[in-house]
């Protein structure tokens, strides 16, 4: 009778321990990095078994906080993954610069609430080009290397967004496509959603196919940048390059650099027209006004004579542009930054091809002009 009970219990022992490993339970789970955002075994490869990976992660996402997530991965055995670099301020090379670690970088908080340079700086990296619109009317953008994400409105601290961003750092992408990335960038969104209290409503979801991401072009001086008519420079020296990402009529971007002979960026410049609300937000204080719902709030009047909307132009070491109107019924932000060599290579000058653009958009959307016609 005791073997027999002895035999029993070593029965359900066992069963208990399969059911566990079944299940992804107890001492047999998956690894999970990022608040449980992502998991080994899923998606992309770098979360499989061909990787090793150590992960650091500050505390969990709050309102008005920001939280950020290090994923470094590489071959086990390797030197890198010795001593991986999981500092949330601490950088690797992005793809194409050269040697160094790899790592997965998971932010989640409001944009910089210093107004002007902070905001700029902010915008350059969390709308780069070099990524295409999200499909499905989602407010962000997502490459095979990057993505970001503007949470909805529930998640705003007082009239401040919440964005989510996820970085592939390192000599080359190990994200395979942007839908990798874009599956990453919305799990990331969801679990920062409920860790925030704010998960209401259905988590957000692709239906239509992801965009590629558009690739670099080069400007000359005989061809407009960016794809828009109006955006013209004409370099003393150097040369001038970008991406450009076009989506319809809610958002148009691009993104310059202005290059030396020793191939080093001696400037850079950012266009954007957008008109999803939420995208909207990101821009106030972008032109040094004080941060609130409203991009042009401080802004009140018009930029100058001939301009159409509300907002401000600064022309100090460089320019930057900020200007809101109606367009198709939508309110639509205008924004153009430029470094200051990039500012004097505008042609015929930096406001005027301010004013160009602005209108080049406008123009191919069916809307009234924006900025002052010559």
């Amino acid at each position: 009778m005791l073997l027999v009970l002895v035999l029993a219990l070593a029965v359900l022992g066992g069963g208990a321990t399969l059911a566990t490993w079944a299940t992804r339970s107890g001492p047999f789970a998956d690894e999970s990095y990022c608040w449980g955002a992502w998991t080994e075994g899923s998606g992309p490869r770098v979360l499989g078994d061909d990787f090793a990976r150590a992960a650091e992660e500050s505390g969990s996402p709050e309102r008005g906080e920001q939280a950020t997530c290090v994923v470094a991965f590489g071959v086990p055995g390797t030197e890198e993954m010795k001593s991986p670099d999981t500092s949330a301020h601490g950088r690797t090379p992005r793809a194409g610069e050269g040697a160094g670690g790899h790592r997965l970088v998971a932010r989640v908080g409001p944009p910089p609430r210093s107004t002007d340079r902070a905001r700029q700086a902010w915008l350059a990296e969390a709308l780069h080009s070099s990524a295409a619109p999200l499909p499905d009317g989602l407010p962000g953008v997502v490459g095979p290397g990057r993505g970001t994400l503007v949470l909805p409105e529930e998640c705003d601290s007082g009239d401040v967004p919440t964005v989510v961003t996820v970085r592939s750092e390192g000599d080359v992408s190990y994200l395979d496509s942007e839908r990798e990335a874009a599956e990453l960038l919305l799990s990331l969104a969801e679990t920062a959603r409920r860790e925030a209290g704010c998960a209401t409503g259905k988590p957000e979801r692709i239906t239509a196919p992801v965009r590629t991401a558009p690739g670099e072009e080069t400007y000359p001086e005989e061809r407009p940048a960016c794809r828009v008519p109006g955006m013209r420079f004409a370099p003393r020296r150097g040369g001038l390059g970008g991406y450009a990402s076009t989506a319809g009529d809610r958002l148009h971007s691009c993104s310059l650099e202005l290059t030396g002979k020793d191939g080093e960026v001696d400037a850079r410049g950012q266009f954007v027209a957008t008109s999803l609300p939420r995208l909207v937000t990101l821009f106030a204080g972008a032109a040094g006004e004080d941060s609130s719902r409203s991009p042009d709030a401080g802004s009140s009047r018009s930029p100058g004579a001939g301009w159409r909307g509300k907002g401000r132009i600064e022309g100090r070491d460089g320019l930057v542009g900020l200007v809101t109107a109606e367009c198709r019924g939508r309110p639509t932000v205008f924004f153009l930054h430029l470094d200051d060599p990039l500012a004097r290579a505008a042609a015929p000058g930096a406001r005027e091809v301010f004013a160009r653009s602005a209108n080049s958009v406008t123009e191919r959307l069916g809307c009234p002009a924006v900025g002052p016609r010559e």
